[in-house]
């Protein structure tokens, strides 16, 4: 694992990419202390972790080594799936939401559920707040495009999930930019999303 972390962290660098945010990191909190390590011994700067634990969940965001703007964790869970950073500038704060979203159909709505709710913590309208989603979210907005073989039925937490999007005016920038494009980060035996 550590030569396997050296090439990420060693990719990632070597991209020149301000901000990273990792989801399923599988660590507990005595192995992101050597984490945050091995990312600035391969080059990085701060990162940020909320661990799930050995074998499950866990989440991390990387900064790269001369990250110049302000940035602060304002909120994790207690569950290794929610992590809130924030970037200020003099007109404006990115909140920075990184997430790995529940498989379980139940827990999934529920999360996206609670997810919208939490988000109205960010009601001070003395600056402009904007809001970047990232993460695994376990549901595919579009069955037929990103699934395959497509399901017969859409996700439990779609809809929550839309209506998430909805309410923040999200975009699903990937999808934008390959409207028809069917590509997939997951794969087991046939099934892909």
């Amino acid at each position: 694992m550590i030569k396997k972390r050296a090439l990420v962290f060693n990719w990632i660098v070597s991209q020149n990419i301000d901000l990273v945010c990792l989801q399923e990191t599988h660590g507990t909190h005595y192995e992101t202390g050597i984490w945050n390590r091995e990312w600035k011994e391969n080059g990085g700067g701060e990162s940020f972790w909320n661990c799930g634990t050995n074998d499950s969940r866990g989440v991390g965001i990387l900064l790269r080594k001369d990250f110049t703007h302000c940035f602060d964790i304002s909120m994790i869970d207690n569950n290794g799936r929610i992590q809130i950073g924030e970037i200020k500038t003099n007109t404006a704060v990115y909140h920075i939401i990184n997430l790995y979203t529940p498989n379980n159909d139940s827990d999934r709505k529920h999360f996206f559920e609670n997810l919208k709710n939490l988000i109205d913590l960010y009601a001070d309208d003395s600056t402009d707040h904007y809001n970047a989603f990232l993460g695994d979210f376990n549901c595919a907005l579009d069955r037929k495009r990103d699934r395959a073989p497509s399901h017969q039925n859409e996700n439990t937490g779609l809809k929550e999930l839309k209506s998430l999007l909805l309410k923040f005016e999200l975009n699903n920038i990937w999808r934008s930019k390959f409207p028809t494009n069917r590509r997939y980060s997951f794969q087991r035996g046939n099934s892909k999303s």
